[in-house]
């Protein structure tokens, strides 16, 4: 019975004796258990002498351990530990195991639950609710990480993705800088600043060979990036996501058909119809349906997508112009065609001006856009880092110390990096 009790409260020591369940048909209340801790001392520990007759039993000490859940009921260990004396150097001590650190209460399988939990997407006060500890006790346990959150300056991958997050208050810039390896797809680091001289600063604290071993930055449109890769990564290209090529040219389309839809009443047919099928001009053309027809609010007769979107561009020649415009950037990145991109970018000047402005964005990283449609690399993942870190910052409603807020996503990507 009592080895089959040490298993279930995860008890390990073969120096714990006489194991003891104090209430086990109570429902209520924490489950209590009484143990011993004895054992002959191999030497002293406070001057390192053998125990040759040295060492001599000298009472008892009680401590209370926290050990984890067990059946839904909190555990209470009350441990009777063994108090020695050294007759060489006149101290005293107390028998240790490795159930709990030295002058802890809280056991170290409850500390390694805590970090487990940390790692999932939930406030720390729920991880103390679940493991019947303090908030505050559960904040000490997660940066007791801080040791293991260490910066390798001699390596970099070869491919690194960049994007930037809502940073804490207390933070240096409104914005913080993250970073991931592109290859293996691995969370690497977060900076509270993005700034050109504070990210300049941080990459030059890693070895020439490092920076050097970096072959793509795959990045958003921001201008900071590109100008980071030409002064600290000579060997490498840039590459705009995908993505963000195409979202660009949305919103600009967005804008002109919300200032045309605008310059009809709101009463207006049209402004309905503009105003409810929006959807439509972001679907690519080749795949709107031309065959099966069904009636369409505020359009008349049966129309199919395919009418519809004609009969909403026959509103303005300028909307036409717009939706071929976006049209040729979504199916040149859709097939990877530079050619049919080149022929956008070049006529830029001859349609709308919110048009106009979202293509000589493209044009200005022209190199990286025509990368991007060159290779497959992507910043899709660094989006998903990006999400759960939102996540944790919204569950934990806000961070107030960018510390703990940079501990707790290491926790969270970390911890699973290495299981």
């Amino acid at each position: 019975m009592t080895n089959d009790t040490k298993i279930i409260l995860g008890i390990k020591d073969p120096n714990i004796k006489k194991l003891k369940v104090m209430n086990p048909l109570e429902m209520m209340g924490p489950l209590k258990v009484q143990a011993i801790l004895d054992y002959r001392p191999k030497a002293c520990p406070k001057c390192g002498v053998l125990n040759q007759k040295s060492i001599i039993k000298y009472g008892w000490r009680w401590a209370n351990v926290k050990l984890p859940r067990t059946a839904e009921r909190d555990v209470q260990l009350h441990l009777k530990k063994r108090d020695f004396k050294c007759k060489h150097c006149l101290q005293y001590f107390l028998a240790e195991t490795p159930l709990v650190q030295r002058n802890h209460t809280i056991s170290n399988t409850s500390k390694l639950a805590c970090f487990l939990k940390l790692s999932e997407t939930v406030s720390m006060r729920h991880v103390a609710t679940e493991l019947s500890i303090s908030s505050t006790t559960v904040l000490r346990i997660m940066r007791s990480y801080q040791d293991n959150v260490k910066t390798r300056f001699d390596w970099l991958p070869a491919v690194i993705n960049m994007d930037e997050v809502k940073s804490t208050k207390d933070a240096k810039g409104s914005m913080s800088f993250v970073f991931m390896d592109g290859i293996r797809c691995e969370f690497l680091d977060i900076l509270e600043s993005r700034t050109l001289y504070d990210l300049e600063n941080y990459f030059k604290r890693y070895t020439k060979k490092a920076r050097e071993s970096v072959k793509v930055i795959v990045t958003d449109m921001n201008y900071t990036y590109p100008k980071l890769a030409e002064s600290i990564f000579p060997n490498a290209i840039v590459v705009t996501d995908r993505f963000h090529i195409v979202n660009s040219v949305m919103r600009g389309f967005t804008r002109v058909r919300i200032r045309i839809m605008k310059s009809y009443a709101p009463s207006n047919m049209k402004y309905k119809a503009l105003k409810r099928y929006w959807r439509l001009f972001f679907k690519p053309n080749e795949k709107l349906d031309f065959k099966k027809y069904s009636n369409y609010t505020n359009i008349p007769g049966s129309q199919t997508e395919n009418s519809v979107v004609e009969y909403l561009l026959d509103i303005n020649e300028e909307l036409r112009e717009a939706y071929n415009q976006l049209q040729t950037v979504m199916s040149a990145v859709r097939y990877r065609d530079i050619a049919r991109l080149e022929t956008v970018l070049d006529g830029k000047d001859n349609g709308s001006e919110e048009m106009t402005k979202a293509l000589n964005a493209l044009v200005e990283n022209r190199e990286s856009v025509d990368n991007a449609l060159r290779y497959e690399f992507s910043n899709g993942p660094m989006e998903g880092i990006n999400n759960k870190i939102k996540v944790i910052k919204r569950v934990a409603y806000g961070f107030g110390c960018f510390t703990s807020f940079r501990l707790r996503i290491h926790l969270a990507f970390g911890l699973k990096k290495i299981a």
